[in-house]
């Protein structure tokens, strides 16, 4: 149980990091990408979730799978509009976003994750 709330804690703090720093920069585009994949996924999971059939508890798995991806969109859009306030009220010039797109692919990778761990689950 302890390593399912790690890997909560570990989702959640990603994407609520990733959102002020993409605020940050003001790269709108690639944060609304990162919406719009964590949303996919929470989408896939709970179809994958609802397409289960047998058992006592069938499709749990991506149901909660499913409620964890639209926990951490929350966490984004609240990180980014917490970092966009923090800009309101403290004008500044824009800073450098991340090199590389890592963000993007370190979501990516976690969102393909939690896909397979809901179709095998």
């Amino acid at each position: 149980m302890l390593v399912v709330w790690a890997i909560v804690t570990a989702v959640l703090a990603l994407t609520a990091t990733i959102g002020p720093l993409r605020a940050a920069a003001r790269s709108w585009v690639p944060l609304a990408a990162q919406l719009a994949l964590v949303l996919a996924t929470a989408r896939a999971c709970y179809l994958i979730g609802e397409s289960k059939t047998g058992g006592i508890l069938p499709g749990i798995i991506g149901r909660l799978l499913c409620i964890l991806m639209l926990f951490a969109a929350g966490a984004l859009v609240a990180g980014a509009a917490a970092r966009w306030l923090w800009d309101l009220l403290h004008p500044g010039p824009a800073k450098a976003p991340p090199a590389g797109h890592w963000d993007v692919w370190l979501l990516g990778a976690v969102s393909v994750l939690v896909v397979v761990l809901s179709a095998i689950g």
